[in-house]
Formats: structure tokens, C-alpha cells, sequence
């Protein structure tokens, strides 16, 4: 079979939806390329101000057409913002597609998100998420979804009720779920990953626990102070108009995950959660984007 990958370059903070975009109507999960000229092993970092690739892959099939016209509506949204070069299109094999899937990877003490079919070798110890690679955003492997993971392994305990806003392919709910949490809320406005959602929670046994809502939040659904965690990788801007909305919905006591923010705005976004009653417990950062939790203290 032939595919199609299409690949852009993107300054940092514009990274987030161009994934999301790639995932939602590619196949395969979406790769983020960084440029070289850095050593991790020395503790160096890629400048912030490098433009980074995101690459996807389109099958070619009755589907590219529509998929391609997708994507390019969404580009078209997201240049309202930034000045984004054209989409460069290469033909590859089925070979070079297949290697360009997610891998497995383990995730803070034991979990572990893994592709659907892939081979892995399994400790007793794993809490292991499976997922249908490129069906939505979220798959272990983006800072954002890694620290909201490791933080939801720290802090679910048995019985809690988990929100998860903007759940994208469901990895969140599903951890939590595997983790010992009773029920999650999924809410999603895109069909694609409401879908994804609904198929991988299924998949991993979850859907009675499980309700997955189509919409933006609030959502009548959705009650008030019933929520032991709340988590939200989502960006900024949408994290400060919800700020109020997301602490309402948490229990006494209860933390919300906040993620999706880049460090250079982690301040409005906490000023907007202590407005709203919001105390925040710890922030953490790699790369640039940071992940917080916030207590309700009122």
C-alpha cells in the first residue's frame, strides 16, 4: 500500500493542534521532529525558537481527498495566528509508514501506553494502556499527555470520579481507570476523537465506567462539585475562559490537571484558577510546556 505523508514546520507553541489536526484525520500517530544541534545527554534543550517539523500519514484511498481538505481547513484556522509555510507532500511505502507508527512507551512508575497489535513485553507490574494508534490526539509520547499521566498515577485513588476535558483518544480516563478510579467523564467537540474515545475505552474494558460526551464544556451533563479530579490539556486561553467552570466542578478538596501550557503563559493561567478559588499545589515543565495541579480551596 502507498501513503501519502504530508509534514509542516511550526514554532513551538503552535506544535499542539497541528498534532492534534495530523492525528485526527491521518493514520499513524503524528510524529514531532525536533532540529538537532543539541546534546539531552549534557542537559541541553532545543532552543524554543527552532521551528518544529510535524509529520502525518494519509492512505491512499477513497478517503485521501477528504482528509487532506480537513487538515487544510484546520491549517487555514490556525494562520489566522502564525504565518505557516505550505504542506510539503512525499509518497512513501508501506514499510516507511509502519516504522513511523507510535512506539510503546513506559510512562512514571508503571504505566504504559502501547499500540494496538504491537508486541510488548509486559511486567507484572504494568498498568498497560492500549490504544489504536492515529485515532486521536494523545498517545504518551507529547509532554503535555506524559505529565498529565505521571501526575494521575501519583494522585487517583479507588472510587474517584474523574472529568476529563478534551479527551482526545481517552488515554487519561482509561489511566485513571486502570488505576483504580470508578467512573470518567470524557467530553470532546470533535467527532473523530469522541469516537476514538468511545473505541479505545471499549477496547480496554472500560465502557461501563465510562461516559463519553459530544460538545463543548460546560455541558448539562456535567454536575457541579462532583468531581474528584479534573484534568484538562487543553490550551491556555480555553484553561483561563474555563478556569471557573473546571473549579466548580471539582469536589472539596479535589485536584484539577491543568496542561497544554506553554511556560510562557503558565502565570495567566494560574491567576485565572486563583481567581476562581483555585490554590495551586506544584508545576512542573518539559520542554516548554508545563502541567499544574490545582486544589479547590473554596
Amino acid at each position: 500500500m502507498r501513503w501519502l505523508q504530508i509534514s509542516i514546520t511550526s514554532p513551538s507553541e503552535y506544535v499542539e493542534p497541528l498534532t492534534h489536526l495530523f492525528n485526527l484525520h491521518g493514520e499513524g500517530s503524528a510524529s514531532v521532529e525536533h532540529p538537532g544541534g543539541y546534546n539531552p545527554d549534557e542537559g541541553e534543550t532545543p532552543d524554543p525558537n527552532d521551528w518544529i517539523t510535524i509529520k502525518g500519514w494519509l492512505p491512499f484511498d477513497e478517503t485521501t481527498d477528504s482528509r487532506k481538505t480537513s487538515i487544510d481547513v484546520g491549517i487555514r484556522l490556525i494562520r489566522h495566528f502564525v504565518d505557516l509555510p505550505e504542506i510539503e507532500e512525499q509518497e512513501v511505502n508501506d514499510e516507511e509508514w509502519r516504522n513511523q507508527k507510535f512506539e510503546p512507551i513506559r510512562i512514571g512508575k508503571n504505566l504504559a501506553v502501547v499500540p494496538k497489535s504491537a508486541d510488548f513485553n509486559r511486567k507484572n507490574s504494568d498498568v498497560v494502556i492500549t490504544l489504536e494508534p492515529g485515532l486521536a490526539f494523545g498517545t504518551g509520547h507529547h509532554p503535555t499527555t506524559r505529565m498529565c499521566l505521571e501526575e494521575i498515577e501519583k494522585i487517583i485513588k479507588p472510587n474517584d470520579r474523574v472529568l476529563d476535558v478534551g479527551c482526545g483518544s481517552g488515554i487519561l480516563s482509561i489511566a485513571a481507570l486502570a488505576l483504580g478510579a470508578q467512573h470518567a467523564i470524557g467530553i470532546d467537540i470533535e467527532n473523530d476523537a469522541v469516537n476514538a474515545s468511545i473505541r479505545n475505552v471499549k477496547d480496554a474494558g472500560f465502557l461501563s465506567q465510562s461516559t463519553i460526551l459530544s460538545g463543548s464544556f460546560p455541558h448539562d451533563e456535567v454536575t457541579d462539585g462532583d468531581f474528584d479530579v479534573v484534568v484538562a490539556n487543553i490550551a491556555a486561553n480555553v484553561l483561563i475562559t474555563l478556569a471557573e467552570t473546571l473549579v466548580a466542578t471539582v469536589a472539596e478538596n479535589g485536584i484539577i490537571i491543568t496542561s497544554g501550557v506553554l511556560k510562557t503563559r503558565i502565570n495567566d493561567v494560574v491567576s485565572a484558577f486563583e481567581f476562581a478559588g483555585g490554590e495551586v499545589r506544584s508545576t512542573r515543565q518539559i520542554e516548554d510546556w508545563t502541567t499544574t495541579l490545582i486544589a479547590r480551596v473554596r
